[in-house]
């Protein structure tokens, strides 16, 4: 029954008339999947969140989707730590609103989670520049920008390299940037 009410023909009023008795039911149906996924996020079931978000999603056109619910489904991603997706998310989400900052954020949550340190301290930048305000994004930028000093090579280090033939050890992995306690509501 869900499935039938997510449907994009199910939500959209008929050409040209009022908004049919179906449109109304899929329209409702479409926003209680909107807050199961906050309600999800919030207690941390990130695939339950995913699983809701992706039902709302489903009701929209795919140029039509509301950036918040990409937004709010790329952060439900990277609590599962499934980045890439996350970052596709993201990446959408700017597609639709290029000039809000927390599309950005989002986009650094990603790029930070898959390692890729210069492009997510650039996000984060972005979005600190959009809203220059953000703590939580600043802290994030902060974070990246020492992990990225941390692993940079030195002179030093350098030499020993090009002297010794034993390889470095690896460098710990990253810290992640503290998520937000809860989903923006759409």
């Amino acid at each position: 029954e869900a499935a039938a009410a997510a449907r994009p023909d199910a939500k959209r009023p008929a050409v040209g008339g009022a908004p049919t008795a179906g449109a109304a039911t899929s329209a409702e149906a479409n926003q209680a999947a909107v807050q199961a996924g906050n309600a999800c996020y919030k207690r941390d079931d990130y695939a339950g969140a995913v699983a809701a978000f992706t039902l709302a999603i489903g009701a929209y056109a795919t140029a039509e989707v509301p950036a918040q619910l990409l937004s709010n489904r790329s952060a439900a991603y990277a609590g599962l730590k499934e980045y890439s997706a996350a970052l596709s998310d993201a990446e959408a989400c700017i597609e639709r609103r290029p000039d809000w900052a927390k599309a950005y954020s989002r986009k650094g949550n990603a790029l930070h989670g898959l390692r890729l340190l210069d492009p997510a301290a650039a996000a984060y930048r972005k979005a600190l520049e959009l809203e220059p305000n953000n703590a939580i994004v600043a802290k994030s930028l902060l974070n990246c920008e020492q992990l990225l000093r941390d692993n940079a090579p030195t002179s030093s280090a350098a030499a020993a390299a090009t002297s010794a033939p034993a390889a470095p050890p690896a460098p710990p992995p990253p810290a992640m940037p503290p998520q937000a306690a809860a989903v923006e509501e759409i």
